[in-house]
């Protein structure tokens, strides 16, 4: 293994420090296996209560027609066990509990389809602006109404022409002669809980200047602020999404945000928490899905036969269970180093709030990105276990795809995400936080050199060297992307080149995730799981920087690169897994659970 060993997380994210040839590695990892009884607890609690208060209702839920009552009084039942404030400070009304158990109630509550998006929407985007960045006077005025579910909170940042691009947001506030008020004037759309919620959290440029953004509190019922129609979607039919418009809005100057100028950095900071928090509820819906899939399939019959008994389907199954457990082991992973900083952090010290947010951009935008898509991947083939009952609505499957497909939109699109991910990962070797190009050349002298190393008998130890593998390899690729494109100018014009790059970034992270969670609490089951997806990753990750290297380079350069890429294959090639068998391991045993078990 070429990377060095470290238990230190407070120095920053997993992509921030160096370490030898690879990213660091932190052996001892948070995982579910160490919830404490508190946040057991709390995931219990919250599990009931979407069992007995949200599922029994979900079509209701769905059917609301401008009006959101139901949905407003299952969060002000939410509210009185917590979990609109689950990491708010006793003192404003909250729970007070920590990052990780804020993360459990999220994962569960991913299972509330339509009434999951207000719940987040409100306690996560709603309120962390005026958490984390409100003064003392404001958090008084409005975090208490928030936390206890008087008030419901919103997020209004994307415009009309301003969806990615948030600098491209054209909605002004000037400030008033009498220095009383900033008057808004612009517009917003797509704005969740828009319907309903009494307090906004509105983006705009003071006098218009692109450097002086800046977030305000608007209270519904603001003159000249106006809520427009619900918009018609295709899923998650029971959340409220409507454009906002304002007109002369005037708003109180004690009802700025943070700093002039910071209100972008507030916007995505922000953004950051919730793509965590999403990539955790898509976890939980993800189960919630594979429970739905696996009843179906052990009592549909066909042939005679349960469907559980087909190959096919115990495949289907077996890739379920692979996604939502690396993608869980990773968010997990995430929200106990989020936690250690979070703990390091001065909260009234705007500069140091925001580096604590920023330092696990990347760790959030690639959550996001593989939470998404694996509850995407889970949900499309839960229809497709279910058949032709799938496309019904009277069957949950149809249900769960629509509601699906949203999650790899908002909270950012996949798209920038992972150029978010890639860009940050880029400017980071840029200012030598990671050594991406120095190694990149190492890397190559040494592989010109190695022969190869014998694995050792410890367990895991094959894919140790794959994921050690995986990350040279992105060495390799990244750090001649980063000699041919040298600046962020140069660089952000080949989006093809760096998704790829940003999806290898996704394997290491998953990958390795998993892998040392199964070193510390893995069975039979989840060694399994580890062995499947690394080797997966493994295959994926070596095509992936082929292909940036055949962008980059053409004749004996290229072939040089490849050969490279040959040496590091060398190890899945000479101990291929057989996948079929570790498929049809985690296959069985989901079916004889008859749910999701790990």
């Amino acid at each position: 293994m070429s990377s060095e060993k470290t238990t230190d997380t407070s120095a920053g994210g997993y992509f921030s420090i160096p370490s030898g040839l690879g990213f660091p590695v932190t052996e001892k990892i948070f995982t579910p296996e160490k919830f404490t009884e508190e946040q057991k607890m709390a995931a219990e609690t919250a599990k009931k209560f979407i069992e007995k208060e949200v599922a029994p209702r979900i079509n209701e839920i769905d059917e609301q027609k401008g009006d959101y009552a139901l949905t407003v009084k299952l969060l002000k039942k939410a509210a009185e066990l917590g979990f609109l404030a689950i990491d708010v400070a006793e003192e404003y009304g909250g729970a007070g509990s920590d990052f990780k158990t804020a993360m459990c109630v999220s994962e569960v509550f991913g299972a509330g389809g339509s009434w999951a998006v207000s719940w987040a929407a409100h306690s996560g985007i709603g309120t962390h602006p005026l958490l984390f960045f409100g003064t003392e006077a404001q958090k008084k005025k409005y975090l208490t109404k928030l936390v206890g579910g008087e008030w419901t909170g919103a997020f209004g940042a994307t415009e009309p022409e301003a969806g990615t691009d948030l600098y491209g947001a054209k909605t002004k506030a000037v400030l008033s002669p009498d220095g009383k008020f900033y008057i808004l004037n612009g517009n917003k759309t797509f704005i969740s809980n828009s319907g309903f919620a009494d307090l906004f959290t509105i983006l705009a440029k003071v006098d218009g200047d692109p450097k002086k953004s800046a977030c305000f509190l608007v209270e519904r019922g603001t003159p000249g602020f106006t809520i427009g129609k619900e918009e018609n979607k295709m899923g998650i039919c029971g959340s409220s999404t409507c454009p906002l418009n304002l007109v002369d809005v005037k708003v109180p100057a004690e009802n700025l945000l943070g700093e002039i100028g910071k209100g972008i950095h507030i916007i995505f900071n922000t953004l950051n928490l919730g793509r965590l928090k999403l990539g955790a509820m898509t976890t939980g819906s993800g189960k919630y899905v594979i429970n739905d899939a696996v009843k179906y399939a052990a009592e549909r019959k066909q042939f005679g036969l349960p469907l559980s008994s087909f190959g096919f389907i115990k495949e289907k199954l077996a890739n379920m269970v692979v996604g939502a457990w690396m993608t869980e082991s990773a968010v997990y992973r995430t929200a106990g180093m989020v936690e250690e900083r979070f703990k390091a952090t001065d909260f009234k010290n705007l500069p140091a709030v925001l580096e604590a947010l920023r330092e696990y951009e990347i760790e959030c935008a690639i959550l996001k990105v593989a939470g998404s898509e694996m509850f995407w991947y889970i949900a499309d083939e839960n229809v497709q276990v279910h058949g032709g009952y799938g496309y019904i609505k009277d069957y949950l499957a149809e249900r769960y795809l629509r509601d699906a497909r949203i999650n790899r939109i908002f909270e950012g699109t996949n798209e920038i995400n992972r150029l978010t991910a890639i860009l940050n990962m880029l400017e980071r070797a840029g200012k030598g936080k990671l050594p991406l190009a120095k190694a990149g050349a190492a890397l190559a002298a040494q592989l010109e050199e190695s022969s190869g190393e014998e694995l050792s008998d410890e367990k895991f130890a094959l894919q140790s060297e794959l994921v050690n593998n995986i990350k040279k390899m992105f060495f390799v690729a990244g750090g001649r992307v980063l000699e041919k494109f040298p600046t962020r100018d140069k660089i952000v014009g080949e989006q093809e080149i760096l998704g790829r790059l940003s999806n290898m970034l996704i394997l290491i992270y998953l990958s390795e995730s998993g892998l040392l969670r199964a070193k510390e609490h893995g069975g039979e089951i989840q060694e399994a799981i580890v062995k499947l997806y690394v080797q997966n990753a493994a295959l994926e990750a070596e095509k992936l920087a082929k292909e940036v290297l055949a962008y980059l380079e053409e004749g004996d350069m290229l072939k040089s690169y490849l050969g490279r890429l040959k040496r590091l294959g060398r190890t899945l090639a000479n101990n291929l897994l057989d996948p079929v068998s570790l498929q049809r391991k985690i296959g069985d045993k989901l079916i004889e659970k008859k749910k999701y078990f790990l």
